[in-house]
């Protein structure tokens, strides 16, 4: 999701504001930490367009308050090398939009819920934005937030006589698979069903059949991945694969290409994606006729997978009260309207909405944040177990295997789970 509309409207929001500071807590005048003016430091990932959501943001909070600020740009697979060394030579930004980092080095960064009130914030989104699922500290409020969602092509479904599902009446995964070969039968396109190549996509399909990579038992968590529930699933997707009714080549690994692509140019009647891939969807002039649809119901639950990023202050910070003075900011209503207005993004403050014009693109919307409740509860346990800090890749290399047909989908999870289990210390559950 790092790659999001919404993800560049955020980091490219930091840019408008330059100025730079690197003195230590206990300073006078506008370097003292506990001053609210001055100039405040922020971290990205990416460098910002002066045009994006948070841009715009920063030029407002600039304006208004003759403060200004300056951006540090470190790419996200840097920062994991540099941001340690900026803390050991306390030398650190007074913002950072993060991911991560504030998971990774959780007691490096202030406690928010004592500096402002997070109860404005949809939980869920709160827990997965802060990356904390056991006690109420937060070290990151949300700047961006996505769900997964299911695009469908409007035209194709019509020559393929096929009544969209709705939020009262959703279809079931196996609905979903049966149409989607009844769209490259009669939908006039080439292939009924595509996914993103992401572990995230994949994972939705396992948490709506009541799979998850773990379980929690006590302190320790036990490895689920290789469950029959999963093999069972992993097995559907890999036959759709095989079948041709999913672009294949995606998931072998046998080409780049993006299955957006394949969507925008006609070609796909369902996508799995995610919902930062909206507006550039729409804007595309050779996107055919699309909406959104309901997420379908496995044999368990329906699911969504949620992502995004947060910004988070240092401990370390120069000026911490200014930027927790930002974030007050930042999130009063009417500044708050404006971001999410300009970032095209989905809500993450409860009962503020994204105000549309187009009625299509206000019924996606509206249906994209109803989708927010169903992220599924085994989500946040694989979330809260924070496996990806002993795998992460390897995940995916051997589902990839598995569509390839190099292995089978029990000896890709088998596999899988033996390595996890090396790695982490926890058992494999029986």
């Amino acid at each position: 999701m790092r790659k999001s509309f919404v993800l560049g409207a955020l980091f490219a929001a930091v840019l408008s504001l330059a100025g730079c500071s690197s003195k230590q807590e206990g300073s006078s005048d506008s370097d003292d930490s506990s001053s609210s003016s001055g100039t405040m430091k922020v971290l990205l990932s990416e460098e910002p367009t002066k045009d994006s959501a948070l841009s715009i943001a920063f030029d407002k909070w600039e304006k208004e308050t003759e403060n200004k600020v300056k951006t540090i740009v470190i790419p996200y697979d840097d920062q994991l090398t540099k941001f340690p060394l900026m803390l050991k030579n306390k030398d650190v930004p007074d913002l950072v939009a993060t991911e991560r980092l504030t998971r990774n080095y959780p007691d490096e960064f202030i406690d928010l819920s004592k500096k402002m009130d997070t109860s404005i914030f949809d939980q869920t989104a709160l827990k997965i934005i802060n990356q904390n699922y056991t006690d109420d500290t937060v070290r990151a409020t949300p700047s961006q937030y996505t769900v997964t969602c299911y695009y469908y092509n409007v035209d194709a479904f019509e020559k393929a006589g096929i009544v969209p599902p709705t939020e009262d009446d959703p279809w079931t995964l196996d609905e979903l698979y049966e149409n989607a070969e009844k769209l490259q039968k009669d939908g006039g396109v080439k292939y009924g069903f595509a996914s993103d190549f992401s572990r995230a996509r994949y994972d939705n399909l396992m948490y709506s059949n009541g799979g998850s990579m773990v379980e929690k038992n006590g302190d320790r968590f036990d490895i689920t991945i290789n469950s029959q529930e999963n093999v069972d699933t992993l097995q559907k997707f890999v036959d759709e694969n095989k079948a041709g009714v999913m672009p294949k080549v995606i998931w072998t690994g046998g080409s780049n290409d993006n299955p957006a692509d394949y969507f925008q140019n006609g070609n796909v009647g369902i996508y799995l994606s995610g919902s930062w891939n909206y507006d550039i969807i729409y804007n595309n002039s050779s996107s055919p006729n699309f909406a959104v649809m309901p997420s379908p119901m496995g044999s368990k639950q329906k699911s969504v997978i949620t992502g995004g990023q947060g910004l988070g202050i240092p401990t370390d910070a120069e000026k911490q009260n200014l930027a927790i003075d930002f974030l007050n900011w930042f999130y009063e209503e009417d500044n708050y309207k404006e971001y999410i207005q300009n970032d095209k993004g989905l809500s993450f403050v409860t009962g503020v909405d994204v105000e549309q014009e187009d009625e299509k693109v206000k019924k996606d919307y509206d249906l994209m944040e109803q989708e927010m409740q169903y992220v599924a509860p085994e989500f946040l346990v694989d979330e809260e177990s924070s496996w990806r800090n002993f795998l992460d890749n390897e995940y995916r290399d051997y589902l990839k295997q598995a569509v390839s047909g190099e292995i089978t989908p029990q000896e890709a999870l088998d596999s899988f789970a033996n390595d996890l289990s090396k790695k982490s210390d926890w058992k494999i559950k029986e």
